[in-house]
C-alpha cells in the first residue's frame, strides 16, 4: 500500500523543482480548475480594486503590477471560455 503513495520527500522535491524554474517570480497558476463563476469573481474583484484606486485619486494604492498581470491572465481565460465580461479600464 505504501508504494502507491508519494513520500513527503518526493512531494517536496517536486515543489522545489517547480519553484526553481521561476526563481525571481512566484509560480504562475492556471485557472483551469475554477468554475466559470469563480474566474469571473476573481476578475471582478480586481476590477473593484481598480475602481477603488480611481476613487482615491488615481494613485493606484491597491493594485500593482502583480494584480495587473493576474487580471490579464484571468481575462485570457475568460475569453478562452467564451464568457461575457466587462473589461477592466486601467
Amino acid at each position: 500500500m505504501m508504494d502507491d503513495k508519494k513520500s513527503i520527500e518526493d512531494v517536496l522535491s517536486g515543489l522545489r523543482i517547480d519553484s526553481s524554474a521561476r526563481p525571481s517570480q512566484a509560480p504562475v497558476r492556471s485557472f483551469e480548475h475554477l468554475s466559470d463563476e469563480g474566474v469571473l469573481r476573481l476578475y471582478d474583484g480586481i476590477r473593484r480594486q481598480v475602481d477603488a484606486d480611481r476613487a482615491l485619486g488615481e494613485k493606484y494604492r491597491l493594485v500593482g503590477a502583480a494584480a495587473r498581470e493576474r487580471a490579464e491572465r484571468l481575462r485570457k481565460e475568460i475569453v478562452e471560455r467564451g464568457l461575457k465580461f466587462t473589461p477592466i479600464v486601467w
